[in-house]
């Protein structure tokens, strides 16, 4: 039985942490434990710091209490530790907690985070050219990047519907000369629009980027969407909501461990649902294992 938790807590989502002291004693309470320390995250530091300093505190359970960039934060702060990740899905993607199966609700998800079982989880580790970070879902490079930008105060506002405002934004973007390179080999080349280094590949509404991920597979997996024309968007979107696994020349697939990604010009790139600076590459890695999350009990255990 966990003994010393901490929640790495958002201010700004689902009541902030006034909200959060609450539902967390109370969870806490009905499982026979303390009353969580709490601590918030702010704009410079984002949760990975905190998640660190709960780790050399001695916690069994460090809480993520906000969204995906929250969660990708607190989770690179428990990468390579024995100290489990417990997702409080307060943001609108909520990514990796719906591609592990954990409950939206929040009160059913403090009851995984704190009865939960545990299993450890591939993570990727993302070069951008510069600064190294996690990724836990999908990185990306391209139209995607675009799609996704969309303000914070945008999304509390309307949720997932922000996203959609960016079509007209994203329609316009120029395909890209990229190469590829995997586990080392020489690079394919390819025209693209957007290309895909996923973890996982579930999105928001039931939609599957990449249906051949699986969280523990040890494997990164490469989705390379040419976006050539109006059927390569329609054959796109049918797969994305079929959760359809198809390679043909509107989308490209390769696996491994690692890969290199390179754009001839400078282009957008997100992680996780975050935007990040815009650069030319993508290097990533996977860290098979790496991360300690609390799943609900029927999902597969260490």
């Amino acid at each position: 039985m966990t003994t010393d938790v901490v929640a790495v807590v958002h201010p700004q989502k689902s009541g902030g942490r006034e909200a959060a002291v609450e539902r967390l004693a109370r969870w806490a309470h009905a499982v026979g434990l303390s009353t969580p320390h709490v601590v918030t995250t702010t704009a410079d530091s984002p949760g990975t710091e905190q998640a660190r300093a709960a780790v050399a505190s001695g916690a069994d359970l460090v809480l993520a209490w906000g969204g995906d960039g929250t969660v990708r934060a607190v989770a690179e702060g428990l990468v390579g530790t024995v100290s489990a990740l417990g997702i409080i899905p307060a943001g609108t993607g909520n990514l990796l907690a719906r591609n592990l199966g954990l409950p939206l609700d929040l009160d059913a998800a403090g009851a995984v985070a704190f009865g939960g079982t545990e299993r450890r989880v591939d993570v990727i580790e993302v070069g951008l050219g510069g600064r190294v970070t996690i990724c836990t879902v999908i990185a990306g490079i391209g139209l995607d990047a675009l799609l996704i930008d969309a303000s914070e105060g945008l999304k509390s506002v309307i949720g997932p519907t922000a996203y959609a405002l960016n079509t007209v934004k994203a329609l316009r973007q120029k395909k890209m000369r990229v190469g590829v390179a995997v586990d080392g080999g020489e690079p394919r080349w390819f025209s693209a629009r957007s290309i895909l280094v996923a973890n996982v590949g579930g999105l928001v509404a039931g939609l599957d980027a990449v249906p051949e991920a699986e969280v523990s597979d040890g494997m990164l997996h490469v989705v390379v969407l040419p976006l050539a024309n109006p059927v390569d968007w329609v054959r796109t979107g049918a797969r994305l909501a079929l959760r359809r696994a198809v390679t043909d020349d509107s989308r490209y697939h390769l696996q491994g461990s690692s890969a290199w990604v390179v754009a001839r010009e400078t282009a957008p790139r997100q992680i996780d649902g975050d935007v990040v600076d815009p650069g030319r590459s993508i290097q990533a890695r996977v860290r098979q294992g790496a991360l300690v999350v609390r799943v609900p009990r029927s999902g597969t255990a260490d």
